[in-house]
């Protein structure tokens, strides 16, 4: 499930290391008691080297930090105001890469979940055009993807395609599977480097032209990881009794929250256009990030045999293939080649009960 928010303005950041971070936390002093909570840190297979990234130092991607002595949600909820608000959460983010795995919280429902990611004091982000299908589950907590579970879904940063999109995420299982379930994390850091290396010309094009995405909504829901309908992408002010004229004036009025580039079809279906940069800078690191969602466009319209127009894949919804800004397509071979190193630089995030991930959204694809 995910909790989607935004952030507040950047603390001042600096290199120091894990260690030396939650010494002072978990050091016991007259005025503490032995079992205060606090957090220590932990590695876990199949974590990578931010110097790999082309960042100047050296850490684990992602940082990892096992909660002590946080038994309840109140102390786990005290734990990780205290975490953020005195900087550590912005300070751990920056030297590891944008993503942080906090291992040992109790939680165990989704009311749990909201309470803890509520600490961080961050805003919630509101949706403009969802395409998968999701359940609210508590305040800010919905499922992340209600698609079937045997399709892929590709990596993305989290509304990527969008001028409207958060610049924190959150996840957390509350079930944990008894075999598989992990979830991929990909540093668009690392993607920018790595694309800057091996096509160079195509990274400048992104940068001069950025990228064009065309999302399609059906007028019922379909049964794919993109498949809302209208209605439950645009339709969070239409009520029952509206005729189809109003119904659209409001839809419309939602759509033109984030493009003025949208299109009615003869079947009722909708088509949204957004053109927005892929190549950005992310400001407390200072390296460019590939933003966006290119990775998982490409993989729904490569794997659902939707490259060519009307773009309808076997699984009944639109995944039309990104473009240039322009309007002029990629060149596939540099599709795929993106598509590859976004796949295989990924950190699988095996779930452990109250485990939370928290991603700085920029420079994280999942």
């Amino acid at each position: 499930m995910t909790n989607s928010v935004q952030t507040p303005k950047n603390r001042s950041l600096d290199d120091e290391n894990i260690s030396s971070l939650f010494t002072t936390n978990s050091h016991t002093t007259k005025s503490q008691s032995p079992t205060q909570a606090s957090f220590e840190p932990f590695s876990f297979d199949g974590q990578r080297d931010t110097k790999d990234f082309g960042l100047s130092w050296s850490a684990p991607f992602p940082a990892a930090i096992k909660v002590t002595n946080a038994a309840t949600i109140p102390q786990a909820v005290s734990l990780v105001h205290t975490f953020t608000h005195s900087g550590q959460l912005h300070e751990l983010v920056k030297r590891h890469g944008g993503a942080i795995v906090i291992r040992g919280l109790p939680l165990k429902t989704a009311s749990d979940y909201s309470k803890v990611a509520h600490a961080f004091g961050l805003q919630p982000h509101v949706e403009v055009g969802r395409p998968p299908l999701r359940t609210v589950l508590a305040p800010n907590v919905k499922t992340a993807n209600e698609g079937p579970p045997e399709l892929p879904i590709w990596p993305h940063n989290e509304y990527g395609w969008s001028t409207i999109n958060p610049a924190w995420l959150t996840f957390s299982a509350l079930e944990i599977p008894t075999e598989g379930g992990a979830t991929p994390i990909t540093s668009s850091i690392y993607i920018a480097h790595r694309l800057s290396t091996l096509v160079p010309e195509f990274v400048k094009k992104l940068q001069k032209l950025g990228v064009r995405y065309t999302y399609r909504y059906t007028v019922n829901r379909v049964v794919s990881n993109t498949g809302a309908s209208i209605r439950e992408a645009y339709g969070a002010h239409i009520q029952d009794e509206d005729d189809q004229h109003t119904a659209r004036q409001k839809i419309e009025a939602e759509v033109k929250r984030h493009s003025n580039n949208f299109e009615w079809h003869d079947d009722g279906s909708l088509s949204v256009t957004h053109v927005v940069p892929a190549i950005r800078i992310h400001q407390p690191t200072g390296a460019p990030i590939f933003f966006g969602n290119i990775t998982s466009a490409w993989g729904r319209s490569r794997h659902h045999g939707a490259t060519r127009p009307p773009f309808r894949g076997d699984d009944g919804s639109y995944h039309p293939p990104p473009q240039f800004g322009d309007g002029t397509p990629m060149d596939v071979n540099d599709l795929d080649l993106l598509l590859d190193i976004a796949e295989q630089s990924a950190v699988n995030i095996a779930w452990t009960q109250g485990d939370l991930v928290i991603l700085d959204v920029r420079p994280i694809k999942v």
